[in-house]
């Protein structure tokens, strides 16, 4: 499928506008699907977890941003977003079917963040091999996407005295700083693997549960599976090298000033400038 064709940008004044990052959505609407045919085997999962990206209630998932997915393999993890995930499915499907040029509303990522409004979380690949992470991102503007490398696990954390039960898991607290922000972990040796969501890891057992202190981000597992399936990526034949702070600024702008970043007009034919808060995950 072409991505440039089912690439759509709608008007800011058709979408919410909030001012957390907590309940952050995005100004305008993304559609970007990728056809997982095109997919590559790279290792084989073991195990599967899942993690809720700022879930209002933890029991149902239609509350949370994002539902996302970590894989660990043999020699090999992989995390992504599991709404991302289904809507590629089903847009993939229905390319082989339809040949309308029309797009459903109902292949739409779903989630508290609304069908197709993007959200770069959702958007970013992870693939984390022999002690480096690599992030394979997908972005509003074709000339921005790529991949970077950073080694992984790169924080250093200090384990605390303070336990408590979570996800029916007995963990145990831990901190650190990272990209800017300061993080609280509970992590569980009864999981024991050094791994976590998102670039999070190293410490001696799964973390169940991580936010940064100014609760504007919480990851927080809601299962644990054991599997044996294929982990696989796609081909990315068309992504190059670009650097981690080319991403971190485009989004930025991207956030806080979609219209005049995308070309955005009004009725008028005006480019749109209205500005808007964005609080980022990463701040360095």
């Amino acid at each position: 499928m072409n991505k440039k064709i089912i690439t759509i940008i709608l008007s800011l004044t058709v979408l919410c506008v909030v001012a957390s990052a907590q309940q952050k959505q995005s100004k305008i609407a993304y559609i970007a699907f990728s056809n997982i045919d095109k997919y590559v085997t790279i290792d084989t999962a073991t195990v599967r977890i899942w993690y809720a990206l700022n879930a209002l209630d933890i029991q149902d998932e239609n509350t949370y941003i994002d539902w996302q997915i970590l894989e660990i393999g043999r020699h090999s993890n992989k995390y992504y977003s599991y709404f991302v995930w289904e809507s590629d499915s089903l847009s993939t499907v229905d390319n082989r079917t339809n040949r309308s040029g029309r797009y459903s509303s109902n292949l739409l990522p779903r989630g508290r963040n609304g069908h197709g409004n993007w959200n770069e979380l959702q958007y970013h690949v992870l693939i984390a091999e022999n002690r480096k992470i690599r992030t394979y991102n997908r972005e509003r503007l074709e000339e921005y996407e790529g991949y970077y490398d950073e080694p992984y696990p790169d924080q250093q954390w200090t384990l605390t005295q303070d336990t408590a039960t979570i996800s029916g898991y007995h963990c145990q607290k831990a901190t650190c700083r990272f990209h800017g922000r300061d993080f609280e972990a509970w992590f569980t040796p009864e999981v024991p693997v050094k791994f976590g969501p998102w670039k999070f890891g190293g410490l001696p057992g799964l973390i169940v549960k991580v936010y940064d202190t100014d609760h504007l981000y919480t990851f927080e597992c809601t299962n644990v599976e054991r599997v044996h399936q294929p982990m696989v990526r796609a081909k990315y034949s068309r992504r190059r090298p670009i650097k981690r702070e080319t991403v971190l600024k485009f989004e930025r702008k991207v956030n806080e000033c979609p219209g005049r970043t995308l070309g955005i007009k009004d009725m008028e034919g005006n480019i749109i400038t209205k500005t808007y808060p964005y609080e980022p995950l990463e701040l360095e």
